[in-house]
């Protein structure tokens, strides 16, 4: 069904179309925003304050836990430490003979070990033992198996114990009579008969006082094995013994955690308190803004009009403009409604008219213009490829020239045959781009020349390293320099000379390097010349004789992957030194470096 069919059957749609934009805004921020806003905050603000005191009570309980954890495992490594102390056991183990004995050795062994296990006075030590030479008192006692923290160990069956106990015989020097103890069986030792128990009592005031100084923000209450232990809300009565779980706490109690340390079952409650709800949205606007904007789902029918009415005529013309081909603008065959959405369609129109007429009489000038350019770089390119071969060529036929003048030998026929290889090169410019090894066999071929032209004055070496035969460079470009160096260098040299040609790998790029041991030039020659080369450019090639070295480096710049530099290095009367850096960069139908050899 087309889109002119549905208008008519559906009038609501065919009426929106008339409307304005602005007014049917305000429809629906009325219908989609406004309402939904004031529906929906109350329960929005509900659910966020419940999680606000899930995520409090949550945090507050894992607090607790910890702390609890940390001390308990603190008394429960004093313990460990104990049991496996050698001269506390042997200590206990051993039948004094006098008081005396007992207290000398008793001196001996505070002094030397114990001080490490006060811990601030957070904890209350007392060894016992089944030993009747101990003297009560101090650190140690002897075992008096009626005590209840004892029965429950042995009832327990277990080598250690978390266990709460009433001491209301003030058998130690603790400052209240309520116990969190740790105690634990000092059987380290198979062979001892004796019956040795260490216990460490918590400090309970220091406890309830850490509790309490935690600034929790939530109502904590700890019970262990059914006893209430202590809470930061609840006032201290360290005189009396522990109570019963009321039922009310774990009716009232919003969450619990549970451990399970030593034999024992803790339990912590949280009970919620309540909450500062001005603090609450300072905290939270930006979730409370966020729930805000998804009320935006109301009332669906009223925003399925609204879709319809303008939705529609927007994808018709999205469409006529996707089907914009072969530089130019379709137009659209049906102006529908009179609001904004009609006159947007009636101004593509005109815009698509206007459109067509400017991409027939400006861009496709601009792309014959684009096209001209790059014939007119494609000639100048052509044009640097021409102004080698005279000046390459006539050298070359005058060393053969003077070769067969001074000796009368068959070598000139070989040396003929290598002149027609490098002609070849010249004429044949299918490929300006050819692979390393191809240029360095052209240069190993001149250089044999060279050197019947100048005999034992002169030797030439040709390094590459593995890998770099195939990379790509313009032809005729490492020849250039190779040529630059013998006719520059070492020919107008009187005595032996050398010419290096080197390729190799540094990091990411390839290093050219033609070497000679020629006349060499003077700092500022140096410099001159290297930064000619690395401005190369068409310009600086006309109106000039000597264009070999310059056409070699502009053409190196054109067809190079990635950048190109040059150095030049040398010492006036040693020789000289140019370096061609090529640093790769990705490139279509260029290889990469690979195997590759050459010398002479």
């Amino acid at each position: 069904m087309d889109f002119p069919k549905r208008v008519s059957d559906h009038w609501v749609i065919a009426r929106l179309n008339d409307i304005p934009i602005g007014r049917k805004l305000v429809g629906l921020f009325l219908f989609c925003v406004l309402i939904p806003l004031l529906i929906t905050d109350t329960f929005v603000l509900w659910m966020l304050a419940r999680y606000q005191k899930d995520s409090v009570r949550h945090d507050a309980l894992n607090a607790a836990a910890y702390y609890l954890t940390s001390t308990i495992e603190d008394a429960a490594g004093t313990a460990q430490n104990l049991y496996l102390n050698k001269p506390i056991n042997h200590f206990l183990d051993t039948d004094f003979q006098t008081p005396l004995d007992y207290y000398n050795d008793y001196r001996r062994l505070t002094d030397s070990l114990y001080a490490n296990f006060r811990q601030g006075g957070r904890l209350a030590v007392t060894m016992y033992a089944e030993n009747g030479s101990i003297l009560n008192g101090g650190y140690f006692h002897r075992l008096d198996r009626q005590q209840a923290w004892y029965q429950a160990l042995e009832q327990s069956g277990q080598n250690v114990l978390l266990l709460t106990n009433y001491d209301d015989n003030h058998t130690v020097s603790v400052t209240n009579l309520r116990q969190i103890s740790v105690v634990r069986r000092m059987n380290y030792d198979l062979r001892s008969t004796v019956e040795k128990v260490v216990k460490i009592d918590i400090s309970y005031s220091r406890m309830e006082q850490d509790f309490r100084a935690a600034n929790y923000d939530a109502d904590l209450y700890v019970c262990m094995n059914g006893l209430l232990v202590c809470s930061n809300v609840l006032p201290s009565d360290w005189s009396a013994p522990f109570a019963a779980i009321p039922p009310s706490l774990v009716q009232k109690s919003r969450g619990i955690k549970t451990l399970n340390l030593y034999g024992c079952d803790m339990e912590i409650y949280a009970i919620d308190r309540s909450m500062d709800m001005g603090h609450f949205f300072r905290q939270n606007w930006p979730l409370l803004l966020l729930l805000s904007l998804l009320n935006l789902l109301l009332p669906s029918v009223f925003i399925f009009w609204i879709n319809r009415s303008f939705i529609d005529r927007l994808r018709a013309l999205t469409a006529t403009v996707r089907r914009a081909d072969n530089g130019t603008m379709p137009l659209l065959e049906q102006v529908q409604g009179q609001d904004e959405i009609g006159m947007l369609m009636g101004t593509y129109n005109e815009m698509a008219r206007h459109m067509n007429q400017l991409i027939e009489t400006v861009y496709k000038v601009r792309l014959r213009e684009q096209e001209t350019d790059l014939a007119r770089q494609q000639a100048e390119l052509l044009a640097l490829r021409s102004q080698i071969n005279p000046h390459f060529l006539f050298n070359l036929l005058e060393s053969i020239r003077m070769q067969s003048l001074l000796r009368e030998e068959k070598k000139t026929a070989e040396m003929i045959g290598m002149l027609a290889y490098i002609e070849r090169q010249y004429v044949d410019w299918g490929a300006d781009v050819i692979p390393l090894r191809e240029e360095l066999r052209c240069a190993e071929t001149y250089l044999q020349l060279q050197r019947y032209r100048l005999g034992d004055r002169f030797s030439y070496r040709i390094d590459v390293q593995p890998g770099c035969g195939e990379l790509q460079i313009p032809k005729l470009s490492l020849l250039t320099f190779v040529e630059n160096a013998c006719l520059h260098g070492v020919a107008k040299k009187g005595n032996h000379g050398w010419i290096f040609v080197r390729v190799r790998r540094q990091g990411d790029a390839a290093l050219l390097e033609v070497e000679d041991t020629g006349i060499g030039m003077t700092e500022g020659q140096q410099r001159e010349m290297q930064e000619e080369m690395n401005r190369a450019s068409i310009e600086m090639l006309k109106g000039r004789h000597h264009v070999g070295v310059i056409n070699a480096c502009l053409r190196l710049k054109r067809t190079a992957s990635g950048s190109v530099r040059f150095t030049v290095e040398g010492e006036e009367g040693i020789g000289t030194t140019i370096t061609i850096i090529l640093e790769e960069g990705d490139t279509d139908g260029k290889q990469q470096l690979s195997e590759s050899t050459a010398g002479g």
